[in-house]
């Protein structure tokens, strides 16, 4: 998620009190240490993957770590050289106070500093400073637990109308579904609140004073960085033996006693790995329903900040803007538009052409000081990124319990771990990938002791 559409105490009745995990944090029996020449490879060099893999080499495994592409981090990854800061291309934010990232972090010594921007909306071609009494406000209470729901597996654009969504707030139910990974029309009210029930890292959001990739590049691959391999798309895993090996598309084959795919929800779906045996029917329908949507960023840079450090939430073109350089060192004026589902899609299809787009809608709202100010854009559109294909997992309609199917291991010898897997309330976010990674290099170890 990026960050609270309203801003509000959430989450606070359901993580506020709550302990983090005990296998996480707090007392822990000791754990063993790998036989000697046990090798897993780590399909993935995400966070799940590296964090996974640096817990494995700890306790004496052989590790691999397999990447399709020609660098780590997944969808965490840096622009350098557009702003006087470094700039998170995807993701940014670390949510909550308790989250396992934040102590790693400030354990590594790494400057976090809390996001408390304040935001105006675009309603009605107006800037408000508040929308008092929006239907959406009702219906993001819902989606954070906050309030209770009750009723059938619609969606969030379907609840809205039953509302009486008002027109000019169509941009405000867009900017909410987004902060959820995905559209208005895909989002269930039903299981979305039941899958954050279970949340337990804190209700404050955190961004780096540098950025989240030096966080990954510099803690978790730093210990596992001569065991990379990159350009190397795996293209089949054979798990049919005694032991798994993994062809990539050069023809090279890796052979390992284990093997945890770390890879995105939106590779599993395009089906760029074949599984031999076939994985089971249960896994295969967990992978085609758990939902992935499109998702993109665009970072304009001006001469001038016209918009005074506010975000800008409720517009038609993109729902959400903000200040990507609020808490930064740097002094360069810079707006991302942060957009998922359709408006996404929209704006990926137009190429180099949306940043023309998002200026016009702008250029409407600041009475054309953005046109007039603009220097240079960026564009980070995820779905196309061949090894991504998508922002983050959400919840759709019918999703029921098969996040857990998604993260069930298959013959014990093969096992997975990333974000959508993610199954007590963080998926969508960092902290829940590092905690799958770790979730499964505990299972890994069990079953090779």
């Amino acid at each position: 998620m990026k960050r609270r559409l309203f801003t509000r105490n959430v989450l606070a009745g359901l993580a506020g009190g709550l302990l983090l995990p005990t296998s996480l944090f707090g007392c822990k029996k000791p754990l063993g240490s790998f036989p000697e020449g046990f090798r897993v490879i780590v399909v993935g060099a995400g966070a799940a993957g590296l964090y996974a893999a640096k817990k494995m080499k700890e306790h004496g495994a052989q590790v691999v770590i397999i990447e399709a592409s020609d660098r780590i981090g997944g969808r965490i990854r840096k622009l350098e050289g557009f702003a006087d800061f470094g700039i998170d291309l995807g993701a940014e934010w670390m949510h909550g106070q308790n989250a396992l990232s934040k102590s790693l972090a400030q354990e590594s010594g790494f400057s976090l500093f809390e996001d408390n921007a304040e935001s105006k909306y675009w309603v009605g071609n107006s800037l408000l400073n508040n929308v008092p009494n929006s239907p959406v406000q009702q219906l993001q209470r819902i989606l954070e637990g906050e309030v209770s729901y009750g009723g059938p597996d619609i969606s969030l654009r379907a609840h809205a109308t039953q509302l009486g969504l008002p027109a000019n707030h169509d941009g405000l139910l867009e900017a909410l579904a987004s902060e959820f990974g995905t559209r208005s029309s895909l989002l269930s009210m039903k299981y979305t609140p039941l899958e954050f029930e279970k949340w337990s890292s804190g209700d404050r959001d955190f961004k780096f004073s540098r950025t989240q990739f030096d966080f990954l590049n510099e803690v978790l691959a730093a210990s596992v960085v001569d065991e990379i391999v990159t350009n190397a798309p795996v293209t089949s895993i054979n798990y049919s033996g005694s032991t798994v090996s993994i062809t990539t598309d050069n023809g090279t084959v890796y052979e390992a006693d284990r093997v945890l795919v770390t890879v995105s929800l939106g590779v599993l779906k395009a089906g760029l790995i074949d599984f031999y045996p076939a994985l089971p029917a249960e896994k295969l329908d967990a992978i085609q329903t758990v939902g992935i949507d499109a998702g993109m960023k665009v970072f304009l840079k001006f001469s001038q900040n016209f918009w005074d450090r506010f975000s800008i939430t409720g517009a038609s073109v993109c729902p959400a803007y903000y200040d990507a350089g609020l808490g930064k060192s740097g002094s360069d004026n810079v707006l991302a538009a942060f957009l998922m589902g359709e408006k996404a899609e929209y704006l990926s299809a137009l190429g180099q052409a949306a940043i023309p787009e998002l200026l016009a809608e702008l250029d409407g709202i600041f009475n054309g000081q953005a046109s007039a100010t603009f220097q240079e854009g960026r564009i980070m559109d995820w779905g196309k990124e061949p090894f991504v294909r998508g922002a983050y997992s959400f919840s759709p309609l019918g999703i029921g319990n098969k996040r857990q199917a998604l993260a069930t291991s298959v013959n014990n010898r093969l096992f997975f771990a990333g974000e959508a897997t993610h199954t007590e309330g963080h998926f969508q976010t960092v902290h829940g990938a590092l905690e799958t990674g770790e979730r499964e290099f505990e299972k890994i170890l069990a079953s090779a002791l």
